[in-house]
């Protein structure tokens, strides 16, 4: 019998292919004067980019490793935030640097029990505020699967998927159109440990509703629903 997991208005996808939930389009007030490193108001806003963020569940579920590679031109504070439903966000961590090119590994250790997203909130030395894409990250109880993370690739803006085995299996990955049409359809083995798919030129699918399904061992799927905007 397979074990279905939908997840409803997950992602947006915005300009080429870029994934990132409507509430991340809402900047809060309260961060608007917030001068992180001890910038001066006076001088030019920061530059932040998000090279690349993923996510690696440990072996007993109990803990999320986030990684991510920041690139900026001055200091900048990044604020991890997670939702249980894509909506509602709490921030769970804060990262300060200066680096030009900054890599980052937090621990979540008590993440939501099965779908956690994810988004960097990124405050510049003016106070702007702008938010990464959203990731997802869905943990798994079965004899086969602990974790598929679902983010775009920033260089890309292609999807990206990681799939986290316990054992060899067989994985489908498949986006559709509203129409039920299949746009791109991906299939292979995947060993113990962490598999990474890059879902070639979804990045490049005309506006409209789209649906990924990544399906392990013909039983394990997950379900996510698209918006690719112009």
């Amino acid at each position: 019998m397979k074990r279905v997991i939908k997840i409803f208005q997950l992602l947006v996808c915005t300009g080429v292919m870029g994934l990132v939930s409507a509430p991340a389009l809402q900047a809060h007030a309260g961060f608007t004067q917030f001068i992180p490193c001890g910038e001066k108001i006076q001088d030019p806003p920061a530059k932040i980019e998000v090279l690349s963020f993923n996510g690696l569940a440990t072996p007993d579920n109990k803990s999320i490793d986030l990684f991510c590679k920041i690139k900026g031109n001055c200091c900048y504070n990044i604020i991890v935030e997670r939702s249980s439903n894509g909506k509602r966000y709490t921030p769970i961590a804060t990262i300060s640097d200066d680096k030009h090119i900054g890599e980052f590994a937090l621990p979540d250790g008590k993440p939501n029990r099965f779908t956690n997203y994810y988004r960097l909130k990124m405050v510049d030395n003016r106070g702007n505020i702008q938010y990464s894409k959203t990731m997802v990250v869905q943990l798994y109880k079965s004899d086969d699967l602990s974790m598929v993370s679902v983010t775009p690739n920033t260089a890309l803006q292609d999807i990206h998927v990681n799939v986290q085995l316990k054992n060899r299996s067989y994985i489908v990955m498949k986006v559709t159109d509203e129409n039920g049409k299949e746009i791109l359809k991906k299939k292979g083995v995947g060993l113990e440990g962490l598999n990474t798919y890059e879902l070639e030129k979804t990045g490049q699918m005309i506006p409209g509703n789209y649906l990924l399904e990544v399906l392990v061992n013909s039983k394990d799927l997950l379900s996510i629903p698209l918006i690719k905007k112009g």
